[in-house]
């Protein structure tokens, strides 16, 4: 039946007196934080103490409600034991679930609070019916699904994977991918990944396409918040099993207004849903008492131009201004017995560029991941088993790679890839997520390389992937040298890094050009876009390139290529097994260029040497000719505090 389980209306709550507000506005559940690791980060005031976890607790249970605790940051091996200490605090206050984002902390919660129950954050970033799966035999009993996927595809993973679904249905949405925004941490060293956003998507940006750039400054990132209030049929037609609220930032005031709107509509669906119509009273409330415009966002569909607010007017507060990439650290080269040991592995987009990077002395050639029409080119299956041969007997590895991206349509051809090259000698599978990588244990692969947009940042979260598989990590894009070097230790699997090439910074389920002329990212037009990139150019001048893949999603990149060619010593010191250059939007003599330099430095590492930096610098930016940066490492300590100075309105 239709109507055979009410959904719950799920409230936040950032502050005690919020947790007993929301109760009373109807709340059927709260989630909440404490002082630590979670993801709202910026102002510790509206988190809870371990003794205010406990009453909230106790003053949920007494009114037969439930509490869910979010322990959903990204862990460092240095915070591995405070995410025990807090754990075992869990244990005996004893919260309904708790939400997790990184492997660590589920590994850790099955160990310290069996009991407790597992929610996947959507920073987990569920696309599809095998990761929910994966999840669940993982021990976890609901998945908060991507906030990019529509309404039905929540309802067909839940029925296929057997668990419950939690859907966010109103508050602040990021525009980017689900843990796949990694612009502030690149920036500004302060990860949205770890609740400490800076919003680089709330900046003013001119669009540069087809040689012109806008004349004015405008918002074009600027997500409007989500309101889905006029669609509880829907919510409960797609067995949403929980209705979640956005805000534990916000008063107490502002949500009891929202949370008892959401639960009379709720209840007066249930009563009568053949003559239930939206109250408009209660949606006036609503609306009246919005922060910015409110949009549907990607519950029903493709996203266009209605969905962001150009204008910024209703933008309550500025968390950083456009500020310069981290600049490129040049102290000297360095020497480091054993460098040799570290791969020189190169991402490739097309089969001329694998070639001219095994020919210039690349250890190992990935191929795959996006497709960018244009830009990157198909790869025969002829071809494919010719050059894996090659690779082969030389001694080398290549590697086939998923999209970071893998819905239901993108699993569906994911496997059909994998069924292809199934058996085929040599070649190994690079996924970016558990249901992609679990698809590729399925079709017999053994060789399995966990790539960096599965954000593994501490050896417990590395070696859960291991025991799932992985034989080959890419770490997080947002660790420094510090923390690279913890994860190296004693690991049980070998670490490369993205140490060369063009910078991931967003990942949207829109195409920023097309709502720019009136479309959706689905409707007809001259796909210009794949034709020509265009970029993004912010206040402080520089130009983001925006790439549009097959699916129209837009891959924005950071203004400068990351480069660590002067400071691979650091890096061999660190136990990096392997050095990645990320060349996918490369064409071949570039590859072939940039390569020679690495592999020069690297042998001159081997040797015992110093690297001769100055020449190997003018040789990538030679090939280059794009700005560099360290980006995330911290050869050169963030400006920061200069870069991101705060505003509120």
């Amino acid at each position: 039946m239709l109507l055979d389980v009410k959904p719950e209306v799920l409230a936040p709550a950032g502050t005690l007196d919020a947790v007993s507000v929301v109760l009373q506005a109807g709340a059927d559940a709260v989630y909440l934080g404490g002082k630590r690791l979670n993801m709202r980060m910026h102002r510790s005031s509206y988190n809870l103490s371990d003794e205010e976890v406990a009453a909230a607790v106790r003053l949920v249970h007494e009114q037969g409600k439930k509490l869910y605790f979010t322990l959903n940051n990204l862990l460092r091996d240095s915070e591995v034991q405070l995410a025990r200490e807090q754990l075992s605090v869990l244990a005996k206050v004893q919260p309904d679930a708790i939400i997790v984002q990184d492997l660590a902390v589920a590994a850790l919660a099955r160990e310290v609070c069996p009991e407790i129950e597992l929610h996947a954050s959507t920073m987990m970033n569920v696309h599809s019916a095998r990761s929910a799966s994966v999840l669940k035999e993982m021990g976890f009993t609901r998945i908060i699904t991507s906030r990019d996927i529509p309404l039905h595809e929540v309802r067909q993973i839940g029925e296929k994977a057997g668990i419950e679904t939690e859907y966010f249905v109103h508050g602040d949405m990021c525009i980017s991918q689900s843990s796949q925004c990694l612009l502030s941490g690149v920036l500004f060293g302060e990860s949205s990944n770890r609740g400490r956003c800076m919003k680089p998507c709330r900046w003013q940006w001119r669009l540069v396409a087809g040689g012109k750039t806008s004349e004015e400054e405008s918002y074009l990132l600027a997500y409007k918040d989500l309101c889905l209030l006029g669609h509880i049929p829907a919510l409960v037609e797609n067995r949403i099993a929980s209705l979640k609220i956005e805000g534990r930032m916000r008063t107490a005031d502002y949500l009891s207004s929202i949370v008892g709107a959401y639960r009379k509509a709720v209840d007066a669906y249930w009563r009568d849903p053949y003559q239930y119509v939206t109250d408009p009273d209660l949606m006036r409330e609503v609306w009246d008492r919005r922060t910015r415009e409110f949009s549907t966002c990607r519950s029903f569909g493709s996203l266009g131009p209605s969905t962001v607010d150009p204008s910024g007017n209703r933008e309550p507060r500025f968390f950083s201004q456009s500020a310069p990439t981290p600049r490129l650290t040049e102290q000297g080269g360095g020497s480091a017995a054993g460098a040799g040991e570290m791969e020189l592995v190169v991402h490739v987009g097309t089969p001329e560029a694998a070639t001219a990077a095994l020919e210039a002395g690349a250890d190992a050639i990935y191929l795959g991941g996006e497709v960018f029409p244009g830009v990157t080119a198909p790869v025969a299956l002829e071809w494919l088993s010719a050059f894996s041969e090659r690779v082969t007997a030389e001694k080398k590895r290549v590697v086939l790679l998923s999209s970071r991206i893998v819905d239901t349509r993108d699993m569906a051809e994911w496997e059909w890839w994998l069924a292809q090259v199934a058996g085929m000698k040599g070649v190994g599978i690079g996924a970016s997520n558990i249901g992609a990588l679990q698809a590729a244990r399925d079709a017999g692969c053994d060789q399995l390389l966990g790539d960096f947009s599965l954000n593994c940042m501490n050896r417990l979260a590395a070696g859960e992937l291991h025991s799932f598989g992985v034989t080959r990590l890419t770490a997080s894009l947002e660790l420094d040298v510090r923390g690279l070097s913890d994860l190296c230790k004693g690991g049980a699997l070998p670490v490369e890094v993205i140490g060369q090439g063009a910078l991931p910074g967003m990942l949207l389920e829109y195409c920023v050009k097309a709502a720019n002329e009136g479309r959706s990212s689905h409707e007809a037009c001259d796909q210009a876009c794949q034709r020509e990139p265009f970029s993004l150019q912010d206040a402080s001048g520089q130009q983001h390139r925006v790439f549009c893949d097959k699916r129209c999603r837009n891959h924005i990149y950071a203004a400068a290529d990351l480069c660590v060619l002067p400071n691979l010593a650091q890096l061999a010191a660190a136990g990096v097994s392997g050095v990645r250059y990320e060349a996918q939007v490369d064409p071949a003599e570039t590859v072939r260029r940039v390569v020679e330099a690495y592999r020069q430095a690297l042998d001159t590492l081997a040797g015992g040497k110093t690297i001769d930096a100055e020449m190997g610098m003018r040789a990538v930016r030679d090939a280059l000719a794009r700005p560099l940066s360290d980006g995330a490492f911290g050869f050169h300590k963030h400006t920061s505090a200069q870069a991101r100075a705060t505003a509120t309105r």
